[in-house]
């Protein structure tokens, strides 16, 4: 199987770098564009199912790839974005100004860190496999999976499979609107064969 992560278009929350958790927050004009130029960079791949987070950014981020390919999307609990508890609505900034300890540990030690009043990040990495074993067993002749999720969910589930440690989290970029794709049962294995594609370059190497 190759599974296509896709992570869903901005939001009016993702450049202020607010934390949206399982708010209902949409894709901004700016969003809905990174998904349709996705949608489009991606046209001739044979995707065969799409699955996504139930929030509604990322179920119109998949409503939009899913109706150039006449499919339909199904909602996936496993990869829901992650319960943020009593960040939502602050700023990362906000975070590492209020709570001090709690923003390093998120950042270098998230196999520490239960979020307050939400998740543990190893938690959520391992509902995230859960859902994604699920998909394996279901599709087992090659097929293309394409699931829309969000960052630190995508990260969490590529480094399950890289065999690295979750407290790597932050160690991979995984921008609005990007592609990764881990190819399973390759003659060499299981292999990572593409992680941020399409995400904005001037993000990437700003000049």
């Amino acid at each position: 199987m190759d599974l296509l992560l896709v992570r869903h278009g901005q939001t009016d929350w993702n450049p202020i770098q607010k934390v949206m958790g399982r708010g209902d927050i949409p894709l901004n004009a700016v969003g809905k564009k990174q998904v349709e130029n996705l949608r489009d960079w991606i046209k001739n791949i044979p995707v065969d199912a799409i699955y996504s987070s139930p929030m509604p950014r990322a179920l119109q981020t998949a409503e939009i790839i899913a109706a150039d390919k006449s499919l339909k999307v199904f909602p996936e609990e496993g990869v829901a974005e992650i319960d943020y508890g009593d960040w939502v609505g602050l700023t990362f900034k906000d975070l590492a100004v209020k709570h001090p300890d709690h923003y390093h540990a998120y950042r270098f030690q998230a196999s520490k860190m239960q979020i307050p009043g939400g998740e543990a990040v190893i938690d959520v990495e391992k509902r995230a496999v859960a859902a994604i074993e699920k998909l394996r067993k279901k599709y087992t002749k090659g097929e293309k999976v394409l699931v829309v999720s969000h960052a630190d969910v995508i990260k969490a589930l590529l480094l399950h499979y890289l065999k690295l440690p979750i407290d790597y989290l932050q160690l991979l970029g995984c921008d609005n609107g990007s592609l990764s794709i881990f190819r399973f049962g390759t003659e060499w294995g299981d292999r990572l064969v593409a992680l941020n594609y399409f995400a904005d370059v001037q993000k990437i190497l700003p000049w």
